[in-house]
């Protein structure tokens, strides 16, 4: 089962929205992840059997869930065609 956190950051550049980006993207338990710098908004999809939510803590900068969702691998691909 995946689940997906949407969240606020309070202060991020661009350069530090596309270092926690890579380090996250790499982690195989992390499918999607995307960090909005000047909106201050982004998203994480992430196996939740294979991590835990300290990744939120990998984000930092003062990360504030938003919201939180579990899916299925298929509602991710579905997710993914409709945009």
């Amino acid at each position: 089962m995946l689940k997906r956190i949407d969240f606020e950051v309070e202060d991020i550049t661009l350069e530090d929205a596309r270092k926690i980006q890579y380090n996250l993207g790499i982690d195989i338990s992390v499918y999607r992840v995307f960090i909005d710098p000047y909106t201050k908004k982004g998203f994480v999809v992430f196996d939740k059997e294979k991590t835990s939510e300290d990744i939120l803590n990998k984000i930092g900068h003062g990360v504030q869930t938003k919201k939180e969702e579990e899916m299925t691998i298929d509602d991710l691909m579905k997710q993914s065609l409709n945009k």
